[in-house]
């Protein structure tokens, strides 16, 4: 299980030239994690989106991110996360 990704957590991939870029709204704003809105496949930094999330765990009727979860260009969810929410799957 990997804690649950959210708006302002960060992505860092060849699309951002490695620069850690956060995660914008809107997420889930009906599900708040750690009091930000959840994150979930198909959000996006601005130039690249999540393309790899839970396969068990659904928001909104998207999968959840997780920290770690793949982007579209190569990279990953970096977090931190909420560490206190895992999510399976």
């Amino acid at each position: 299980m990997l804690p649950a990704a959210r708006v302002t957590d960060m992505i860092s991939s060849p699309a951002t030239s490695g620069v850690p870029t956060p995660i914008i709204p809107p997420g889930a704003p009906t599900v708040l994690i750690g009091g930000l809105p959840a994150a979930r496949v198909g959000d996006t930094c601005g130039v690249d989106a999540i393309v790899k999330g839970s396969l068990t765990v659904m928001i909104g009727g998207l999968p959840a991110a997780r920290f770690g979860d793949l982007t579209g260009s190569g990279g990953a969810v970096l977090g931190p996360g909420m560490p206190t929410v895992l999510i399976g799957g």
